[in-house]
């Protein structure tokens, strides 16, 4: 069985929530990381979606929307 952080679980939730819509990635970084930092670096939303991807073999259904953010693609819309 896979172990996933909180944050992981949090990141998939809303991507398979919001299937074909496009997150950004401020809303994203906004939803996950809610406990009060006043700064998130970014990067730690590229290495949590790294990690979801690699653990779930979901280089397919979670897609980089360019200079925007990510998106969770159902199998029927690829």
């Amino acid at each position: 069985m896979l172990q996933d952080s909180k944050t992981e679980q949090k990141l998939l939730h809303i991507l398979v929530e919001n299937c074909g819509i496009i997150q950004s990635r401020t809303k994203l970084i906004d939803r996950i990381w809610t406990d009060g930092l006043e700064y998130v670096d970014e990067n730690a939303l590229s290495v949590t979606i790294k990690r979801l991807r690699d653990k779930l073999g979901a280089q397919n259904e979670i897609r980089t929307i360019y200079g925007i953010g990510y998106l969770w693609t159902s199998e029927n819309e690829k």
